[in-house]
């Protein structure tokens, strides 16, 4: 029986991580047109849905570079050499550079340059160096020069968010989520490799986005903005679930803020990183959470009212982590009453017992809301590298 594990202990949680793994090896990988399957049904059968999307294509090189580092699993291993090979000999534009967003069946079906995509392969590249996968050295060279050299908006000290496959024209829109995950890539690039230039990356971002863009909202996390870095309240007026540019207060991303600006001050004892995580924290913790049912609602209007009460596999293991790290940056016993609680919730209602992994989306009433475990680009990457980062900060004296 899965979910069994103690996840007070690094040998629970990486139980944990190995077991979801399972869910998805060997029949993640495509042998066929390269790359990883995206699509899995409760039992882990493959979807009719072929896409292949560059964000869930990095993230499913991040966890089985993870497996390899944890187990040395030499199948983990191979199939991140796998990834890595897809990205530089499928993904990549050979001709303009940078990655395209979308494949089916070996053929490009979006080829566009999404910023949140680049970021998770910057994600996936630093987990594959840090594993000795073949080829992530070159991986990570190429998608840091492309974010730099191609995304890079200097004047806002921030990243653009989608490009024309030529560059020749950028999306007007910009958005505080794709600049999230470089922050997230930057710092674990910095443990990785210790070049200072990462961390210092990934706190200018957490400062341009936790104050100066926040400061619009209240002290918020708004996601939306327009080409001159201001608050947009019509941009995809009420698409609470849209995947990359969501509308409203992203609960989730309230508590994956705050996670970041500890993990940052755990390298850099600046109190405003503290100070601002707890912030972020107490104010989606009161917000959010579902005092009745358990689990944390997902979006929250400008109004100040929760518009959609739907419970999040990606939010639940980022506060999670965010618990976990301030407990521990803190020593405030709440968040451990927290983690307990959040773990509690995940165990009863989020991990499938007989299959492993996690549902993607449960209603209010803590239902599982459809047949489809993982669609295209979940992979369970959240509840991977929320364990991954609790076990490597807190271990066994949770």
């Amino acid at each position: 029986m899965k979910n069994t594990f103690d996840f007070h202990t690094k040998q629970g949680l990486y139980q944990h991580i190995e077991e979801t793994l399972a869910f998805y090896y060997p029949k993640a990988i495509d042998h066929t047109y390269g790359g990883y399957h995206e699509g899995y049904y409760m039992d882990g059968t493959l979807t009719r849905d072929t896409t292949k999307h560059i964000v869930g294509q990095a993230r499913h090189l991040y966890d089985f570079s993870v497996g390899f580092e944890l187990t040395g699993n030499k199948e983990y291993e191979q199939a991140a050499e796998h990834g890595i090979t897809f990205f530089q000999e499928t993904l990549r534009d050979k001709e303009h550079g940078g990655y395209y967003t979308e494949m089916k069946d070996g053929s490009v079906t979006d080829d566009k340059k999404l910023t949140y995509g680049h970021a998770f392969i910057f994600r996936a590249a630093v987990a594959a160096l840090e594993a000795k996968i073949n080829g992530a050295d070159e991986l990570l060279s190429d998608i840091y020069q492309v974010l730099e050299e191609k995304f890079y908006e200097p004047s806002a000290k921030l990243y653009k968010d989608e490009a024309t496959r030529d560059w020749s024209s950028y999306l007007d829109y910009r958005g505080q989520n794709c600049n999230m995950h470089i922050c997230e890539s930057a710092i674990t690039a910095f443990e990785t490799t210790g070049q200072r230039k990462y961390l210092d990356q990934a706190l200018s971002i957490a400062d341009q986005v936790t104050n100066k863009l926040a400061a619009q909202s209240n002290g918020l996390i708004w996601e939306n903005y327009d080409a001159a870095w201001m608050k947009d309240e019509q941009f995809n007026h009420g698409e609470t679930r849209d995947e990359f540019r969501a509308y409203g207060f992203v609960g989730g991303h309230q508590f994956e803020w705050s996670k970041l600006l500890t993990w940052l001050y755990i390298h850099q004892q600046d109190g405003w990183l503290l100070e601002r995580a707890e912030e972020l924290y107490q104010f989606a913790w009161e917000h959010y959470r579902d005092q009745d049912k358990g689990g944390i609602f997902f979006v929250m209007s400008p109004e100040g009212e929760i518009i959609d009460k739907g419970k999040s596999y990606w939010v639940l293991a980022e506060t999670m982590a965010a618990s976990a790290l301030l407990h521990g940056q803190t020593g405030n016993d709440v968040y451990s009453k927290h983690y307990e609680e959040l773990f509690h919730y995940v165990q009863a209602h989020f991990i499938d017992p007989v299959h492993g992994a996690w549902y993607q989306w449960l209603t209010a009433e803590n239902e599982v809301e459809d047949d489809v475990k993982s669609p295209s680009p979940k992979t369970d990457y959240h509840p991977i590298s929320a364990s991954y980062l609790i076990a490597a900060y807190r271990g066994e004296d949770l």
